[in-house]
């Protein structure tokens, strides 16, 4: 376990460093993850599943994620912890596929929903030497937030689900 606890840590100590953690369930994935992230000094977000929880539930969860990551105090690195479990449905892995692969959900914030998120980063924005008109803000934020975020997934090998998951979502395994 100490084996696994290391490369987990590894792992996401990198910069934008994500994990597929795969193993039969009672294997101690989700404590290791957890166990790393706190060494790590992250913070780890999860999901909590009701009855009724449905994609909108889940869009307003990521952005409460993203305001995490870039926005609220200074932003700070996440661990956002997802099991198979959590996949009440598919289009969640579509939505954590575009997070790993292009850093953002499309379409996720409203253009009223952006413009505290562009704020809050206009000052970096202008320290770092950028010029801060909305896109150039925008863009930043997206790149912090890529830079603070590490998603690591849970899966069970068993049965044919994880390997159509993948083959479908090839952001999860790239």
């Amino acid at each position: 376990a100490l084996d696994h606890l290391v490369r987990i840590h590894r792992i996401l100590k990198m910069q934008r460093g994500n994990a597929l953690l795969v193993g039969v369930g009672g294997s101690g994935k989700q404590s290791l993850a957890k166990l790393a992230a706190w060494t790590a000094g992250y913070e780890i977000f999860q999901i909590t599943l009701t009855r009724t929880y449905g994609e909108d539930d889940f869009r307003e969860d990521l952005k409460k994620l993203y305001e995490l990551l870039g926005a609220k105090d200074g932003g700070k690195p996440v661990v956002f912890l997802f099991t198979d479990a959590h996949v009440k449905d598919e289009n969640f892995l579509e939505m954590i596929n575009n997070m790993l692969t292009s850093g953002m959900v499309p379409a996720l914030f409203s253009a009223d929903e952006k413009a505290p998120l562009i704020d809050a980063v206009t000052k970096e924005c202008k320290a770092a030497g950028i010029a801060p008109n909305r896109e150039n803000c925008w863009n930043f934020f997206v790149d912090k937030c890529r830079n603070n975020l590490h998603i690591v997934l849970c899966m069970s090998p068993s049965g044919n689900t994880l390997r159509i998951r993948c083959r479908n979502f090839p952001g999860l395994v790239s």
